[in-house]
């Protein structure tokens, strides 16, 4: 089990959020990035300048539809990614299933699928923190 502070982007606060540093590989390349842990997040996003980052063409991945809520306008392909929480002691890569935005405009998103059906999560608001282990 790890404990991360919840973080805020610049000194807002108002931006504080549940914020996990995370190393995604995509074939030879990786990246650290920072997600947000959303439980109101029906599936993982990335934005589309990070798959480009790992090497990803957009092209050649499936079509996952477009997203929902504000983003409903969006779409989306299907992109599996090898993910690693260097924080937590013996952890192994973790393949997680994004969709990969095809928009900036979004942040990476750990949601339901499949972020917290491979990882447990409790959130300590009040106390600026959460922890995330895996069973």
């Amino acid at each position: 089990m790890a404990q991360f502070p919840f973080t805020t982007l610049g000194v807002d606060p108002s931006t504080l959020m549940p914020r996990l540093p995370l190393e995604i590989t995509f074939g030879s390349r990786s990246l650290q990035v920072a997600g947000i842990v959303d439980s109101a997040a029906s599936v993982n996003v990335l934005p589309y300048r990070v798959g480009l980052a790992l090497g990803a063409v957009w092209e050649e991945q499936e079509y996952a539809g477009p997203l929902v809520g504000n983003l409903e306008s969006t779409e989306s392909r299907a992109l599996s990614l090898w993910t690693k929480i260097p924080e937590l002691i013996d952890a192994t890569d973790v393949s997680l299933i994004f969709a990969w935005a095809n928009s900036n405009r979004v942040p990476v998103l750990l949601g339901q699928t499949n972020f917290l059906m491979e990882f447990n999560v409790c959130f300590y608001r009040s106390k600026s923190y959460f922890e995330v282990w895996r069973d």
